[in-house]
């Protein structure tokens, strides 16, 4: 498939999935803001009417304010003013105040008089419990303070009716109370109309099932800026968006549901606009994607074509003589100038290359010959085991004691002949032993004379160059921690002393540095993960030791993991000896074997299982010259 075939259908698959997200972004994102919009908005407007609704409780209670605050009032609740009814509680005035109720109390509830314009002609009992006394502790007789006020809903008879009171004062506001007036106003068809017709609102008001549960209102907290009710609720049909909430009385039952019914305006414009949106952009999309073609084969397409071109001409014809020079003072110009500059290169480093080939050549055999080395040893070591443990095995203190009681002159004859039997026997098997050692250390001469052959070999072919150089190890402990597993990381904290770097740089190939205390810190963070999850903590110290030859520097690091039984402590760094349940025993045995071959020490200390463990490493310290300079291996 050709790059410009490749470029196309990418550029085309990247305008199909962006045409795809923004229909799914539309549908998923841009609309269902359109439709919360909507619900904002219909919550907005059940807020609003129960706005309005507070709004009438704050003018009745500026009303019975003008009335409660009346020198005649409170005259007559004292006793002291007979004319007050006659000449303040006829129908004119009381209509003038825009009530539907007024009633004076005494502050135990006993109702002094009432008057209800609205329902006159009415049988009392139509106004309910406001028709005669009240109980003590009704809601409406009480007030957080002397100028205080108490407002809610009445449920009577005629219908649901606004209701505030206060004290009963002097004109200037001054007790002691002389009893509690109490306005009402029915919420009345016309009530909901102004309502409605003032905020453009789909109001209507029903009298509310009983089962609906309210908030508990009857502890006042000073004026109230709004009935009690519960949360907005809203439904939604294909055109309204209906917000119900419930209105309680001033008992806590509920009484009225208010609903307001909102046009789904706002979804049905944000969906044609999305249409038209997304109309638009397929539209300029594909003028985009034409265009973009177009400029992509020309200025892009082309110019690649012509240097890859030139490129496998160059590699399959050796034509290393030949140049592209394509003038261009763009990227691609960038490109084909410094394709002809590599060209030159790779022509020098041709010339380099035949030159370094012997040497290359000659490391890969040393390189070679080691892995031989290694693989000549190991029968020897399994050799040299074998033989140690038939040696232990074989019955020589046995033997001996039984040379030693023939010698004896108290010995029975026929312990006599026991022990002359048991030495002919172990003789034999002493003798086979022999015979089977002899063998051994024959194949063990002929392993040791081939690994001489390879060292032999190494020593005249080998010459590669081991460079020492002034090695940080405070950068290589953070090298380590960093190379830790995400999980060993949460598990186990590395925390370095400033005097890990203070002491100055030791010296040492810097990979085989980083691999050594790569190997102690994995090894700690592991023991930490094998006997907790949290909390775990590898300290690393540093002080400076006197060595024989130079100075040196002593690290410890200090784990709080699983710890070291005191019989593993001698075993550590044995080969092939972990206490892991997947370990190889490698690590820790190859760590300590290139520690002391760079002149340094390598032990471990534990206080027991579970008591965490310290590892001390001991490197000399380099010297200022060899902190700038690399070194050749020591007799280089």
């Amino acid at each position: 498939m050709s790059l410009k075939y490749k470029v196309s259908l990418l550029i085309s698959l990247l305008f199909v999935v962006s045409g795809v997200a923004s229909v799914l972004v539309n549908r998923f994102l841009i609309l269902p803001s359109f439709m919360e919009l909507e619900q904002q908005q219909a919550h907005r407007n059940v807020e609003r009417a129960i706005e309005a609704i507070s709004r009438d409780l704050e003018v009745m209670s500026t009303n019975v304010t003008a009335w409660a605050w009346w020198d005649e009032s409170r005259s007559y609740m004292l006793g002291e003013n007979d004319e007050f009814v006659e000449r303040e509680l006829s129908a004119e005035p009381v209509s003038s105040a825009e009530v539907s109720y007024m009633g004076f109390y005494r502050d135990d509830g006993t109702q002094v008089i009432h008057r209800a314009p609205a329902a006159e002609g009415a049988a009392p009992k139509r106004l309910g419990a406001l028709a005669g006394n009240l109980p003590p502790n009704f809601p409406l007789l009480q007030h957080p303070d002397l100028r205080g006020d108490a407002r809610g809903i009445v449920d009577t008879p005629i219908g649901p009716m606004l209701v505030a009171s206060r004290p009963i004062l002097t004109s200037s506001g001054e007790g002691p109370a002389a009893g509690v007036l109490i306005f009402g106003r029915l919420i009345d068809a016309a009530t909901v109309r102004r309502i409605a017709g003032q905020y453009k609102l789909d109001l209507s008001l029903s009298p509310a099932a009983r089962s609906v549960s309210v908030p508990d209102f009857l502890v006042l907290e000073g004026a109230r800026t709004a009935p009690p009710r519960t949360a907005v609720g809203l439904t939604q049909s294909e055109t309204v968006v209906t917000g119900e909430s419930t209105l309680a009385d001033v008992l806590g039952s509920p009484i009225l549901t208010l609903r307001v019914m909102t046009p789904r305006a706002i979804s049905a414009r944000g969906e044609q606009a999305s249409l038209v949106a997304l109309a638009t952009l397929c539209a300029v999309a594909l003028m985009v994607l034409a265009v973009l073609l177009v400029l992509i084969h020309v200025t892009v397409l082309r110019p690649i074509t012509k240097l890859t071109a030139h490129a496998v001409d160059v590699g399959k014809n050796d034509a290393l003589h030949r140049r592209l020079r394509l003038d261009r003072q763009d990227e691609l110009g960038v490109l084909a100038t410094e394709f002809d500059r590599m060209t030159d290169h790779l022509v020098e480093a041709r010339r380099h290359l035949i030159d370094q080939s012997f040497v290359s050549g000659r490391a890969d055999m040393a390189a070679g010959i080691l892995h031989n080395l290694g693989n000549a040893v190991t029968p020897i070591t399994v050799r040299l085991n074998t033989l140690s443990e038939r040696i232990r095995a074989a019955p020589i203190e046995y033997l001996e004691k039984a040379v030693a009681e023939l010698e004896l002159r108290s010995t029975s004859a026929a312990r006599q002949a026991d022990l002359v039997r048991f030495v002919q026997v172990a003789g034999r098997e002493l003798a086979g032993l022999m015979r089977d050692t002899g063998e051994d250390v024959r194949s063990i001469g002929v392993q040791v004379e081939h690994v001489q052959q390879i060292l032999r070999e190494q020593e005249r072919f080998s010459h590669a160059i081991r460079l020492f150089e002034g090695v940080d190890m405070a950068q290589v402990v953070r090298q380590a921690a960093d190379g830790l597993s995400p999980q060993l990381q949460r598990t186990a904290q590395v925390e370095i002393a400033q005097a890990v770097g203070g002491i100055g740089p030791v010296r040492g190939p810097r990979v085989e540095i980083q691999q050594i205390v790569g190997n102690l810190v994995l090894n700690a963070a592991e023991s930490i993960a094998a006997c907790r999850s949290t909390g775990g903590r590898i300290s690393v110290t540093a002080h400076a030791v006197e060595g024989d030859v130079t100075a040196n520097a002593h690290f410890v690091f200090h784990d709080n993991g699983a710890g070291i039984r005191p019989e593993h402590i001698a075993r550590i760094f044995d080969r092939r000896f972990s206490t892991k349940k997947r370990g190889s025993g490698v690590g820790l045995h190859w760590s300590a074997n290139a520690v002391a071959a760079l002149g340094g020490r390598l032990y471990a200390e534990s206080d027991g299982a579970g008591q965490g463990a310290r590892l001390h490493l001991i490197l000399p310290l380099a010297q200022p010259a060899e902190v700038l300079m690399p070194l050749k291996a020591a007799g280089q």
